[in-house]
């Protein structure tokens, strides 16, 4: 088990994470009316969090959404409102998102809007949530005209990642989190580079997943608590994004769902590579290094199925769009993050190859 500090509170990961609630339970919560806002595929492994919750003396009740990006939308924050309202959760009382990364956004923004923001926990039980989604304070919701871009920075006084919630995932979000592990071993580069290289899909390997994904959690803890509000002109917290600009318009355009999340952040990465060889000078071996892997874990390389004309008005709306263009995160080397606008032309090249898998 870890433990890193990121204010204003800790993130624990590991095995054994889940039994260090009922100690870094926040003090302030002892007593308190709570709402645990929960994922259904966890619902009937919520009692290793209510029970340390109970023991404190806390006041829970229980919300259950269904998970997936589906659950992002403002009638889930109207549903988590009103079941703490009903519950009489005041300013000093709280909220615990159990879920995958789509559940930790919703219930964190709803954290961030009850009463003008309560404190709250997140239990990632997801590879992607425990690797990323979790950790950070990035709240959001998805709408008509993109993904995450209304929300918050609402950070949780405790992430509790433990790899116990990961033996009943179904092979899909596994592979969705691969994209997301696979990002993070790009930007430390090094050993977790060569220990990408050579990961075998689940089961097999299991242990090396761990400790590689236990690596991508402590460095996103390390690279917000430097730049927890993404200000940083040069890259910093931005250089999280990573294989995310066209990932997030590959999922917009499929239509928030059908398009797993860290399956589009694996075709966003290949485009990211491909741009950092055009841009930057970076070896095509790392490109090829990550198709392996996405082929390795059965995983798309391309979607075919999509609108060029939609994934390019979505990739317009992005967030780190400036008054200079768009500004992406691509690697000179991995573990060497840069940011950098690219020419449209290079652009439409790397999107004519997410989308047609004959395109070398």
């Amino acid at each position: 088990m870890w433990s890193e500090a990121l204010p204003p509170g800790h993130v624990v990961g590991g095995r054994g994470a889940l039994e260090a609630f009922g100690q870094r339970l926040p003090r302030a919560w002892r007593g308190q009316r709570g709402l645990v806002v929960a994922d259904a595929a966890v619902a009937h492994r919520l009692g290793v969090v209510e029970r340390p919750l109970a023991a404190a003396g806390a006041q829970v009740a229980r919300l259950v959404l269904p998970g997936g990006e589906a659950s992002k939308t403002w009638a889930s924050i109207e549903a988590i409102v009103e079941a703490a309202l009903a519950h009489g959760v005041r300013r000093h009382g709280f909220f615990v998102a159990v879920g995958g990364g789509a559940l930790t956004d919703v219930a964190g923004f709803a954290a961030a809007v009850y009463l003008r923001g309560v404190s709250w926990a997140a239990v990632p039980t997801t590879l992607l949530g425990q690797v990323d989604a979790a950790i950070g304070g990035k709240t959001a919701l998805d709408g008509p005209h993109g993904k995450n871009l209304v929300g918050a920075f609402h950070p949780p006084l405790l992430v509790l990642a433990d790899p116990w919630w990961l033996d009943t995932l179904p092979a899909r979000e596994w592979r969705s989190g691969a994209g997301e592990v696979a990002k993070a071993a790009l930007l430390l580069g090094g050993e977790a580079w060569a220990a990408l290289a050579a990961l075998p899909a689940p089961p097999a390997g299991r242990a090396a997943l761990e400790q590689l994904a236990g690596a991508a959690a402590r460095h996103k803890v390390r690279v917000v608590a430097a730049d927890p509000y993404e200000r940083q002109p040069d890259g910093g917290r931005a250089t999280l994004n990573l294989g995310h600009t066209l990932g997030h318009a590959l999922e917009a355009a499929a239509g928030m769902g059908p398009l797993a999340h860290g399956e589009a952040v694996g075709i966003g990465l290949l485009a990211a590579c491909f741009l950092s060889e055009a841009v930057l000078g970076l070896d095509p071996s790392v490109q090829a290094g990550v198709r392996a892997l996405l082929q390795r874990w059965d995983m798309p390389t391309a979607v075919p199925a999509l609108d060029a004309r939609a994934v390019r008005g979505f990739l317009t709306k992005d967030k780190k769009t400036t008054a200079e263009g768009l500004r992406w995160v691509l690697l000179a080397a991995p573990g060497e993050p840069r940011m950098s606008v690219v020419p449209p032309a290079l652009v439409d090249e790397a999107l004519a190859r997410a989308l047609d898998p004959g395109v070398p």
